[in-house]
Protein backbone atom coordinates (compact mmCIF):
# COMPACT_ATOMS: atom_id res chain seq x y z
CA UNK A 1 0.00 0.00 0.00
CA UNK A 2 1.73 3.23 -0.84
CA UNK A 3 0.40 6.62 -0.33
CA UNK A 4 1.70 9.98 -2.22
CA UNK A 5 1.20 12.76 0.24
CA UNK A 6 0.80 15.34 -2.39
CA UNK A 7 -1.73 13.69 -5.33
CA UNK A 8 -3.77 11.02 -2.73
CA UNK A 9 -7.35 12.06 -2.48
CA UNK A 10 -8.50 13.19 0.33
CA UNK A 11 -10.09 10.36 3.00
CA UNK A 12 -13.40 11.39 3.67
CA UNK A 13 -14.29 10.06 7.46
CA UNK A 14 -16.08 10.87 10.99
CA UNK A 15 -17.24 9.92 14.23
CA UNK A 16 -16.31 6.57 16.11
CA UNK A 17 -19.18 4.38 15.06
CA UNK A 18 -19.39 1.24 13.66
CA UNK A 19 -21.67 -1.14 11.62
CA UNK A 20 -20.48 -4.01 14.26
CA UNK A 21 -21.56 -2.01 16.80
CA UNK A 22 -24.73 -1.60 18.35
CA UNK A 23 -26.96 -1.35 21.58
CA UNK A 24 -29.29 -2.73 23.70
CA UNK A 25 -28.09 -5.04 26.29
CA UNK A 26 -31.40 -7.46 28.39
CA UNK A 27 -33.74 -8.62 27.24
CA UNK A 28 -34.70 -9.52 23.55
CA UNK A 29 -33.26 -6.53 21.47
CA UNK A 30 -34.72 -7.45 18.25
CA UNK A 31 -36.34 -4.15 17.43
CA UNK A 32 -32.81 -2.69 17.33
CA UNK A 33 -30.75 -5.12 14.87
CA UNK A 34 -26.94 -4.95 14.84
CA UNK A 35 -26.27 -1.40 13.11
CA UNK A 36 -24.57 1.24 14.15
CA UNK A 37 -23.17 3.35 17.15
CA UNK A 38 -20.44 6.28 18.27
CA UNK A 39 -17.94 6.04 21.03
CA UNK A 40 -17.26 9.71 22.70
CA UNK A 41 -14.35 11.25 20.25
CA UNK A 42 -10.94 11.31 21.36
CA UNK A 43 -10.82 14.82 22.59
CA UNK A 44 -9.98 14.27 26.32
CA UNK A 45 -7.42 15.86 28.81
CA UNK A 46 -4.01 14.72 28.03
CA UNK A 47 -0.74 14.59 29.79
CA UNK A 48 1.99 17.06 28.19
CA UNK A 49 3.92 15.85 25.37
CA UNK A 50 7.42 17.05 26.76
CA UNK A 51 6.96 14.38 29.52
CA UNK A 52 9.94 12.00 28.91
CA UNK A 53 8.92 9.94 31.91
CA UNK A 54 5.84 7.15 31.46
CA UNK A 55 3.16 6.59 34.44
CA UNK A 56 1.37 3.25 33.13
CA UNK A 57 -0.32 0.08 34.74
CA UNK A 58 1.94 -2.62 34.05
CA UNK A 59 -0.42 -4.75 36.15
CA UNK A 60 -4.01 -4.64 37.23
CA UNK A 61 -6.06 -6.69 39.95
CA UNK A 62 -7.48 -9.88 38.94
CA UNK A 63 -11.13 -8.71 37.96
CA UNK A 64 -14.08 -9.85 39.70
CA UNK A 65 -16.24 -11.00 36.47
CA UNK A 66 -17.27 -14.53 36.64
CA UNK A 67 -14.57 -17.64 35.75
CA UNK A 68 -15.45 -18.49 32.02
CA UNK A 69 -17.74 -15.06 31.34
CA UNK A 70 -17.89 -13.29 28.17
CA UNK A 71 -17.69 -10.07 30.10
CA UNK A 72 -13.84 -11.56 31.54
CA UNK A 73 -13.50 -13.09 27.93
CA UNK A 74 -13.43 -8.99 26.90
CA UNK A 75 -11.47 -7.49 29.58
CA UNK A 76 -8.89 -10.15 29.10
CA UNK A 77 -8.26 -9.82 25.19
CA UNK A 78 -8.74 -5.73 25.56
CA UNK A 79 -5.46 -5.78 27.97
CA UNK A 80 -3.60 -8.29 25.92
CA UNK A 81 -4.18 -6.10 22.80
CA UNK A 82 -3.09 -2.66 24.80
CA UNK A 83 0.26 -4.71 25.88
CA UNK A 84 0.59 -5.40 22.50
CA UNK A 85 0.71 -1.50 21.57
CA UNK A 86 2.63 -0.69 25.14
CA UNK A 87 -0.31 1.37 26.32
CA UNK A 88 -1.35 0.81 30.00
CA UNK A 89 -3.26 -1.65 30.93
CA UNK A 90 -7.24 -0.86 32.03
CA UNK A 91 -8.32 -2.41 35.84
CA UNK A 92 -12.20 -2.85 36.33
CA UNK A 93 -14.29 -0.82 37.79
CA UNK A 94 -17.30 -2.25 39.48
CA UNK A 95 -18.76 1.40 39.34
CA UNK A 96 -18.53 1.15 35.94
CA UNK A 97 -19.85 -1.67 35.23
CA UNK A 98 -23.02 -1.00 37.20
CA UNK A 99 -22.78 1.75 34.40
CA UNK A 100 -22.66 -0.19 31.41
CA UNK A 101 -25.46 -2.45 32.69
CA UNK A 102 -27.54 0.45 34.02
CA UNK A 103 -27.69 1.58 29.97
CA UNK A 104 -27.99 -1.52 29.01
CA UNK A 105 -31.26 -1.40 30.74
CA UNK A 106 -32.65 1.71 30.15
CA UNK A 107 -32.08 0.77 25.66
CA UNK A 108 -34.05 -2.47 26.41
CA UNK A 109 -36.57 -0.65 28.15
CA UNK A 110 -37.19 1.45 25.13
CA UNK A 111 -37.29 -0.61 22.00
CA UNK A 112 -38.95 1.88 20.33
CA UNK A 113 -36.09 4.66 20.11
CA UNK A 114 -34.26 5.18 16.93
CA UNK A 115 -30.76 5.03 19.08
CA UNK A 116 -28.96 5.38 15.70
CA UNK A 117 -30.18 8.73 14.84
CA UNK A 118 -28.54 11.78 15.25
CA UNK A 119 -29.65 13.44 18.90
CA UNK A 120 -30.27 16.73 18.12
CA UNK A 121 -29.42 18.56 21.39
CA UNK A 122 -25.84 17.13 21.86
CA UNK A 123 -25.01 16.34 17.87
CA UNK A 124 -24.33 12.79 19.14
CA UNK A 125 -25.58 9.26 17.95
CA UNK A 126 -29.00 8.67 19.91
CA UNK A 127 -27.24 5.07 21.43
CA UNK A 128 -25.04 7.35 23.62
CA UNK A 129 -28.16 9.37 24.94
CA UNK A 130 -30.61 9.02 27.50
CA UNK A 131 -33.70 10.78 27.54
CA UNK A 132 -34.81 12.11 31.30
CA UNK A 133 -38.52 10.73 31.97
CA UNK A 134 -37.89 7.90 30.05
CA UNK A 135 -37.87 4.14 31.79
CA UNK A 136 -34.64 3.18 33.24
CA UNK A 137 -32.74 6.85 32.89
CA UNK A 138 -29.64 7.03 34.73
CA UNK A 139 -28.08 10.20 33.22
CA UNK A 140 -27.92 12.20 29.80
CA UNK A 141 -24.86 11.13 28.84
CA UNK A 142 -21.68 8.65 29.68
CA UNK A 143 -20.01 10.71 32.45
CA UNK A 144 -23.26 11.31 33.51
CA UNK A 145 -23.89 7.69 33.88
CA UNK A 146 -21.10 7.21 35.35
CA UNK A 147 -21.38 9.74 38.44
CA UNK A 148 -24.72 8.27 38.88
CA UNK A 149 -23.35 5.14 39.42
CA UNK A 150 -20.58 6.50 41.40
CA UNK A 151 -17.75 6.91 39.70
CA UNK A 152 -16.20 10.01 39.99
CA UNK A 153 -13.82 10.01 36.31
CA UNK A 154 -12.87 13.40 34.76
CA UNK A 155 -13.18 11.27 31.59
CA UNK A 156 -15.66 8.93 30.28
CA UNK A 157 -15.89 7.11 26.98
CA UNK A 158 -18.50 4.62 25.85
CA UNK A 159 -18.27 2.19 23.03
CA UNK A 160 -20.20 -1.11 22.16
CA UNK A 161 -21.05 -3.68 20.00
CA UNK A 162 -22.56 -7.42 19.25
CA UNK A 163 -21.18 -10.50 19.98
CA UNK A 164 -23.99 -12.20 17.61
CA UNK A 165 -23.74 -15.34 19.38
CA UNK A 166 -20.47 -15.94 18.82
CA UNK A 167 -19.07 -14.02 22.20
CA UNK A 168 -17.29 -10.83 23.31
CA UNK A 169 -14.37 -11.11 21.70
CA UNK A 170 -16.14 -11.52 18.30
CA UNK A 171 -17.51 -7.79 19.36
CA UNK A 172 -13.83 -6.85 20.25
CA UNK A 173 -12.13 -8.32 17.20
CA UNK A 174 -14.96 -6.46 15.42
CA UNK A 175 -13.99 -3.20 16.90
CA UNK A 176 -10.45 -3.42 16.30
CA UNK A 177 -11.21 -3.68 12.28
CA UNK A 178 -12.19 -0.26 12.29
CA UNK A 179 -10.66 3.21 12.16
CA UNK A 180 -12.52 4.82 14.85
CA UNK A 181 -13.59 2.40 17.25
CA UNK A 182 -9.45 1.04 17.12
CA UNK A 183 -8.92 4.38 17.69
CA UNK A 184 -10.85 5.13 20.79
CA UNK A 185 -9.61 1.75 22.13
CA UNK A 186 -6.23 2.93 21.73
CA UNK A 187 -6.61 6.35 23.70
CA UNK A 188 -3.90 6.02 26.26
CA UNK A 189 -5.56 8.21 28.97
CA UNK A 190 -7.79 5.61 30.61
CA UNK A 191 -7.08 3.57 34.08
CA UNK A 192 -10.44 1.93 34.20
CA UNK A 193 -13.02 0.03 32.07
CA UNK A 194 -16.45 -1.55 32.69
CA UNK A 195 -17.90 -4.08 30.79
CA UNK A 196 -21.70 -5.45 30.52
CA UNK A 197 -22.16 -8.35 28.16
CA UNK A 198 -26.38 -8.53 27.14
CA UNK A 199 -28.65 -11.59 27.01
CA UNK A 200 -29.91 -10.28 24.53
CA UNK A 201 -30.44 -11.79 20.90
CA UNK A 202 -27.60 -10.34 19.56
CA UNK A 203 -25.62 -10.50 22.52
CA UNK A 204 -25.24 -6.64 23.06
CA UNK A 205 -21.20 -5.53 24.50
CA UNK A 206 -21.20 -2.28 26.43
CA UNK A 207 -18.08 -0.77 27.67
CA UNK A 208 -16.83 2.24 29.51
CA UNK A 209 -13.70 3.17 29.95
CA UNK A 210 -12.12 6.41 31.85
CA UNK A 211 -9.67 7.43 34.50
CA UNK A 212 -10.88 9.84 37.98
CA UNK A 213 -7.96 11.89 38.92
CA UNK A 214 -5.31 11.70 36.74
CA UNK A 215 -4.81 9.88 33.40
CA UNK A 216 -1.74 7.10 32.63
CA UNK A 217 0.59 8.49 30.05
CA UNK A 218 3.85 6.95 27.56
CA UNK A 219 6.34 8.55 27.19
CA UNK A 220 7.05 11.61 25.19
CA UNK A 221 9.18 8.97 22.98
CA UNK A 222 5.72 6.21 22.30
CA UNK A 223 5.29 5.30 18.81
CA UNK A 224 2.83 2.23 18.37
CA UNK A 225 1.77 0.38 15.86
CA UNK A 226 -1.09 -2.20 14.86
CA UNK A 227 -1.50 -4.82 13.90
CA UNK A 228 1.50 -5.57 16.13
CA UNK A 229 4.57 -6.76 14.54
CA UNK A 230 4.78 -10.52 13.88
CA UNK A 231 1.40 -10.45 14.27
CA UNK A 232 -0.65 -13.37 12.87
CA UNK A 233 -3.93 -14.49 12.18
CA UNK A 234 -4.69 -10.94 10.89
CA UNK A 235 -8.44 -10.05 9.60
CA UNK A 236 -8.06 -9.07 5.62
CA UNK A 237 -11.19 -6.41 5.46
CA UNK A 238 -12.42 -3.75 7.76
CA UNK A 239 -15.41 -3.50 9.97
CA UNK A 240 -18.17 -0.69 8.35
CA UNK A 241 -18.62 2.49 10.55
CA UNK A 242 -21.67 4.82 10.37
CA UNK A 243 -20.69 7.30 9.47
CA UNK A 244 -18.59 5.91 7.02
CA UNK A 245 -15.53 6.78 6.82
CA UNK A 246 -14.79 5.79 3.32
CA UNK A 247 -17.18 7.73 1.51
CA UNK A 248 -16.05 5.80 -2.18
CA UNK A 249 -17.44 3.04 -0.73
CA UNK A 250 -20.75 1.76 0.24
CA UNK A 251 -21.14 -0.38 3.28
CA UNK A 252 -22.22 -3.63 1.47
CA UNK A 253 -18.72 -3.27 -0.47
CA UNK A 254 -16.77 -3.14 2.67
CA UNK A 255 -16.05 -6.95 1.96
CA UNK A 256 -15.06 -6.66 -1.22
CA UNK A 257 -13.10 -2.90 -1.45
CA UNK A 258 -11.45 -2.68 1.79
CA UNK A 259 -8.38 -4.36 4.01
CA UNK A 260 -8.02 -4.30 7.65
CA UNK A 261 -6.50 -1.02 8.84
CA UNK A 262 -3.32 -0.79 9.49
CA UNK A 263 -2.07 2.12 12.16
CA UNK A 264 0.66 4.35 13.83
CA UNK A 265 0.31 6.38 16.82
CA UNK A 266 2.39 8.71 19.02
CA UNK A 267 2.16 10.01 22.51
CA UNK A 268 -1.34 11.65 23.11
CA UNK A 269 -1.48 15.41 22.51
CA UNK A 270 1.54 15.18 19.86
CA UNK A 271 1.03 16.03 15.93
CA UNK A 272 2.02 13.30 13.72
CA UNK A 273 2.90 14.26 10.08
CA UNK A 274 3.06 10.91 7.40
CA UNK A 275 5.91 11.28 4.59
CA UNK A 276 5.53 7.40 3.58
CA UNK A 277 3.28 5.03 4.95
CA UNK A 278 3.11 1.50 2.47
CA UNK A 279 1.97 -1.84 2.72
CA UNK A 280 3.87 -4.57 0.18
CA UNK A 281 2.72 -8.03 0.19
CA UNK A 282 6.30 -10.22 1.12
CA UNK A 283 8.17 -11.07 -1.89
CA UNK A 284 6.23 -8.16 -4.17
CA UNK A 285 8.07 -4.93 -4.70
CA UNK A 286 5.05 -2.67 -5.57
CA UNK A 287 2.96 -1.71 -2.57
CA UNK A 288 -0.66 -1.84 -2.70
CA UNK A 289 -2.64 1.41 -3.44
CA UNK A 290 -4.63 2.37 0.19
CA UNK A 291 -6.64 5.59 1.41
CA UNK A 292 -4.41 7.37 4.24
CA UNK A 293 -6.66 8.85 6.84
CA UNK A 294 -5.28 11.73 9.02
CA UNK A 295 -6.88 14.56 11.30
CA UNK A 296 -6.16 16.76 8.19
CA UNK A 297 -8.06 13.63 6.01
CA UNK A 298 -11.05 13.31 8.36
CA UNK A 299 -13.89 16.41 7.49
CA UNK A 300 -15.10 15.55 10.67
CA UNK A 301 -12.29 16.15 12.41
CA UNK A 302 -12.28 13.18 15.30
CA UNK A 303 -9.33 11.65 14.84
CA UNK A 304 -6.75 13.22 16.67
CA UNK A 305 -3.56 14.53 15.18
CA UNK A 306 -1.51 11.97 17.11
CA UNK A 307 -2.76 9.07 14.71
CA UNK A 308 -2.62 7.23 11.10
CA UNK A 309 -4.43 4.81 9.17
CA UNK A 310 -4.24 3.42 6.23
CA UNK A 311 -6.69 1.56 4.80
CA UNK A 312 -6.48 -1.08 1.40
CA UNK A 313 -9.02 -0.55 -1.94
CA UNK A 314 -8.85 -4.30 -1.55
CA UNK A 315 -9.18 -7.39 1.10
CA UNK A 316 -5.62 -8.38 2.24
CA UNK A 317 -5.07 -11.74 1.01
CA UNK A 318 -5.46 -14.77 3.41
CA UNK A 319 -2.09 -16.99 5.29
CA UNK A 320 0.01 -13.84 3.57
CA UNK A 321 2.37 -12.09 5.05
CA UNK A 322 2.74 -8.03 4.81
CA UNK A 323 5.18 -5.84 5.13
CA UNK A 324 4.81 -2.26 6.15
CA UNK A 325 7.15 1.02 6.64
CA UNK A 326 6.41 4.18 7.72
CA UNK A 327 8.06 7.41 7.90
CA UNK A 328 7.29 10.83 9.65
CA UNK A 329 7.46 12.97 11.95
CA UNK A 330 6.40 13.65 15.67
CA UNK A 331 6.03 17.18 16.73
CA UNK A 332 8.91 17.63 13.77
CA UNK A 333 11.51 15.03 14.97
CA UNK A 334 11.83 12.54 12.23
CA UNK A 335 10.79 8.65 13.05
CA UNK A 336 10.15 5.42 11.12
CA UNK A 337 9.55 1.98 11.52
CA UNK A 338 9.11 -1.24 9.55
CA UNK A 339 7.17 -4.42 10.63
CA UNK A 340 5.44 -6.74 9.00
CA UNK A 341 1.82 -9.29 9.93
CA UNK A 342 0.28 -12.17 8.62
CA UNK A 343 -3.48 -12.62 7.76
CA UNK A 344 -5.59 -15.04 8.89
CA UNK A 345 -8.34 -16.50 6.67
CA UNK A 346 -12.11 -15.76 6.70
Amino acid sequence: MKVNIKSAAKSVIAVIPMLVSACGGGGDNSAHPPRATTPTPLVVVTPPVTTLAQDLQTTVPAPSYAANSEALAFFNAFNTVRAQLGLGLLAESVKLNTAAANHGAYQAQNLELDLFATDSATGRPAFHIESQGRPGFTGVQELDRAKYAQYAGMYVGETGSFGLGQGAVKSLNDLMSTVYHRAAFLYQSPRDIGVFVGTDKNQTVIVEFGFETKGQFNASTYFGSYPADKQTGVPLVAASELPNPLQDVALSDYPTKTSYPVNVVSVEGSTLAVSSFTVTESGQSAPLEVRLITKERDPNKYLQGNYAFVVGRAPFKANTTYNVMFSGTVNGIAVSRSWSFSTGVL
